[in-house]
């Protein structure tokens, strides 16, 4: 008896050893619990970090190629921007058609660190009416072609004019998607200013003017701009080609209206292009009463060159508060959004209308040009 006592004595022991008491696993929970509160902090920002790497890659790529471009196209780095209501068809024309045209897929090489994945035009090739839109550009691109087997190739831009498909319709939703979308005509990066219209055309007064007349004077409008910038125009200027952005990481300017593969409506959409030079305290392109002089205190110059900056809001901090920015040299380098508002500062003062929250410069004007035009 006392025996058999003795080895139920023991086996309790070994059990009360191998089992874990309620603080013991309170313990190991903490433990686990602090290495956890260390480690994804850590995880999330190797993350960021992977993501960065990416996007400065995809840019190197896209740099590359406007390179070569340039080489064989009278200089020109593209040939506009992704943009159907200002540059026109967007499978002919515009920096994402040159590089699907040149074997590089820009809808594939997307920013993963953004968290918008569709450009805004989509919104225009999904819901513009363009019935009687007297637009200065080909809306609707060449025309249409016969396959060797006799089928006819028609541009998906001409399909949605010339039939013409509903705006919202499933039947435009289905082109858009088949046609372009699906063919990697997309982005989700901004494009500059200066890389998609380089220049202003002023008349006497200094006031954006526009050719043909019926066009709209706007920065936004290649009639009243130079259009895309060129090797030449660097080639003859004095501003260094290390200094001009092509292409920046895109801010969200919006949302899709109607729905497109796996993006919803609601989805964020990212802006085209910058806006441009603007006036500091406007953030609007100068205008003035006809006849103002070129020179003087009151001259029109003197506000086109001193009183604005280009507005590169477009351009957005992605990767945790940094965006990467690519520049004519082909260069790839990264900007910091120094006191959190998400937006990059190159001189604007804080007001309601910039949106600036005070005067850090996140974009400095050594590295970044701000100017009006490159001279």
């Amino acid at each position: 008896m006392q025996r058999m006592d003795a080895r139920l004595a023991a086996e309790a022991c070994r059990r009360s050893r191998g089992a874990f008491s309620l603080v013991e696993m309170l313990v190991v929970i903490s433990v686990i619990a602090a290495l956890m509160a260390i480690l994804f902090p850590a995880l999330h920002a190797a993350r960021v970090a992977g993501r960065q790497t990416a996007c400065s890659s995809n840019l190197r790529q896209f740099g590359i190629a406007f390179q070569q471009r340039a080489g064989r196209s009278n200089g020109r780095f593209c040939s506009g921007a992704f943009d159907w209501r200002n540059d026109g068809c967007v499978t002919e024309t515009g920096w994402v058609a040159d590089l699907i045209e040149d074997g590089v897929p820009p809808g594939m090489m997307l920013c993963s660190g953004n968290p918008s994945k569709v450009s805004e035009t989509f919104n225009d090739l999904l819901m513009w009416d363009t019935s009687g839109a007297g637009s200065h550009v080909d809306l609707a691109g060449p025309a249409e072609e016969l396959a060797p087997d006799g089928t006819p190739i028609v541009n998906p831009c001409r399909r949605i004019v010339t039939t013409p498909l509903a705006p919202g319709s499933p039947e435009r939703a289905a082109v858009v998607e088949q046609h372009i979308f699906q063919q990697h005509f997309n982005t989700n990066y901004t494009a500059s200013w200066f890389f998609v219209r380089w220049g202003v055309v002023l008349n006497d007064s200094g006031n954006l003017s526009s050719s043909p007349p019926s066009s709209p004077a706007t920065l936004k409008s290649r009639a009243s701009t130079r259009g895309p910038l060129s090797q030449v125009h660097l080639d003859s200027a004095g501003t260094p080609s290390s200094i001009v952005p092509l292409l920046g990481d895109g801010v969200t300017t919006g949302v899709l209206r109607h729905p497109i593969a796996h993006h919803g409506r609601g989805a964020g959409v990212v802006k085209t292009f910058t806006n441009g030079p603007v006036v500091m305290t406007t953030m609007r392109a100068p205008g003035f009463a006809e006849g103002t002089p070129y020179s003087g205190p009151t001259g029109w110059w003197k506000t086109w060159a001193r009183d604005t900056l280009q507005d590169y809001r477009g351009f957005a901090p992605v990767h945790g508060r940094n965006c990467n920015i690519l520049f004519a040299d082909g260069s790839v380098r990264s900007y910091r959004d120094q006191n959190g508002d998400g937006l990059l500062n190159n001189g604007f003062p804080p007001t309601a209308d910039s949106g600036f929250t005070d005067t850090r410069i996140d974009l400095p004007p050594t590295e970044v040009f701000s100017g009006w035009k490159i001279e």
